[in-house]
């Protein structure tokens, strides 16, 4: 919350002459969307005077925020035991009002928003001699300064009965502000803070690292998610957000109190970050690399999701794509199927000339390789890399020949479906099938398919027919290309290309295997990633 005015100076003595209470609500919900938002701003308050530990309790109309550390000082509480004075003169609360504004002590103004029943502070510490003092209020206008002898509290404390705040949702709204903040937070009995939460407060990371240049940050590496997301705090906690294009996906938390001052505004924050962007997304990137470097020992999907952001790297950012040309990113099997992990570098130069087109060798990660003759070296790529490769490297893909055993238990299975009487629908699912569909029989989505891929493949005669067995090219170029409708492949294009028709190109990719796909569709492809 900013502890600034929301709108320059304010007649104080005026309003006070009104109404107290009223005024100050006002001020509140200048600064805060709703009072469901000030329990978070107590625990900002706290963090900023240096606490390390903060216990909040939402109860049913009470609000109690304990905190070892982050006193209140014993200014600010006398100068709010004279604002809170119903006795005091105008021109004395006016003063009180106008220091406490200049101490940023806005966060406890705003409990009067609350229209609580009654108020206490308690505040070990709140001096230079370490004394306790307290302030209590109640709504009958009764105010007390208050000293404690020895021992005394050892935890200051602010405890409001009778409060008007929608609990649930200043639940929800402390679980997203504070889930980066270093010091111990407990809510009602649950740790929300970066200290105590798992991954430090991010949502499922492949990755966490430190940062301490170009500036003070903890980023992390996503499982999900295609954006940079950056997230700006103040004091701890997440004051606003921004997302980062063209940019490798990768999250920061980002601390701006060195960069702003405290009581900067969202709009203030965003504005003072923009010229450290580009060297964060870099230092991004650095880490990016690193984690490369030792691919071979992450998890599968972790590899995969790893080799994705790299690649895409690779493109947008020519600076890193010799050093990411050299990482041993993609697995691939030798001929006598040992495993090795290759270079972006050996893929290029493992595409070979093949009817025109640079083709690799190349199966899903869920194909059996034993079901298929060695070629030499075979690699792993699944859906994306290949889409990504193809665009990078403009080559295809092509998968090795079937071992001939494989083709021989295709016709057992056949002859012992046959026997059950079921021969006639495997083969309707397992061959392109015997009947071309006419348009008009055909789905709008399945028209618009076709009408997309006969765009792009030029004296290409194309169509759709039963079955669902494995997509068949005719002749040289080809001259005849058979969809089978029932195909997994043919209806994931259908809804690919339904949704957005840029997709042709990689739809092209998985129903062609890499090969005769068109340079226009790749060029339309790529320039709708741009956007």
């Amino acid at each position: 919350m900013s502890d600034r005015p929301p709108h320059g100076h304010i007649d104080v003595a005026h309003l006070l002459t009104i109404d107290v209470e009223s005024e100050l609500r006002k001020l509140t919900q200048a600064q805060l969307q709703g009072p469901w938002q000030l329990p978070a701003e107590l625990v900002r308050r706290a963090l900023r005077r240096g606490a390390s530990a903060i216990e909040v309790e939402l109860g049913r109309a009470q609000l109690r925020v304990r905190s070892r550390g982050g006193a209140v000082p014993a200014e600010v509480l006398r100068q709010l035991a004279a604002l809170l004075d119903g006795s005091r003169s105008p021109e004395r609360r006016h003063r009180a009002l106008s220091e406490l504004e200049r101490a940023g002590a806005l966060s406890l103004l705003g409990l009067i928003g609350l229209e609580p029943a009654s108020l206490r502070i308690v505040s070990p510490g709140a001096n230079a001699a370490g004394e306790t003092l307290g302030l209590s209020w109640r709504r009958d206008g009764t105010v007390e300064f208050q000293r404690f002898g020895e021992p005394g509290p050892d935890h200051v404390e602010i405890f409001v009965r009778g409060a008007k705040y929608d609990r649930q949702r200043a639940r929800e709204w402390l679980h997203d502000v504070t889930r980066y903040a270093s010091a111990d937070i407990n809510v009602d009995g649950k740790a929300l803070s970066a200290a105590t939460l798992p991954n430090r407060g991010f949502d499922n990371p492949m990755s966490i690292v430190q940062l301490t240049t170009p500036l003070p940050a903890t980023v992390a590496i996503p499982r999900e998610g295609e954006l940079a997301r950056l997230y700006l705090l103040q004091d701890g906690l997440v004051t606003t957000h921004l997302s980062v294009t063209n940019s490798p996906a990768f999250e920061a938390a980002i601390e701006m109190t060195e960069l702003c001052e405290a009581t900067a505004s969202a709009a203030r924050l965003r504005e003072a970050i923009q010229d450290r962007i580009k060297p964060l997304v870099h230092a991004a990137i650095e880490h990016l690399i690193t984690l490369g470097q030792r691919g071979p020992e992450l998890a599968p999907a972790d590899r995969r999701r790893l080799t994705q952001l790299l690649l895409y790297t690779a493109r947008r950012y020519r600076g890193h794509a010799k050093v990411i040309a050299r990482l041993p990113l993609f697995r691939a099997l030798e001929r006598d199927g040992r495993e090795r992990w290759c270079e972006l570098l050996a893929l290029r130069q493992a595409a070979r000339e093949d009817s025109g087109e640079r083709l690799l060798c190349t199966l899903f990660p869920d194909q059996d390789p034993a079901q298929f003759a060695p070629e030499g070296r075979i690699y792993i790529l699944d859906e994306s890399e290949r889409a990504l490769l193809g665009e990078l490297l403009e080559i295809g893909f092509r998968p090795p020949r079937r071992r001939m055993e494989a083709g021989r238990g295709l016709l057992a299975t056949l002859r012992a479906n046959v026997q059950l009487g079921r021969g006639r629908d495997l083969l309707n699912n397992l061959r392109p099938g015997g009947r071309v569909i006419a348009d008009a029989e055909l789905e709008p989505g399945e028209r618009s398919l076709l009408a997309s891929i006969r765009a792009q493949l030029d004296g290409c005669e194309v169509a759709m027919c039963t079955g669902g067995g494995p997509i068949r090219r005719l002749g040289a170029g080809p001259d005849k290309l058979l969809l089978p409708r029932e195909s997994d492949e043919v209806r994931a294009a259908v809804v690919m290309v339904s949704r957005d028709p840029a997709w042709i190109y990689p739809a092209l990719l998985a129903l062609l295997d890499g090969r005769d796909f068109p340079g226009r569709a790749r060029r339309r492809w790529s320039l709708a990633r741009l956007r």
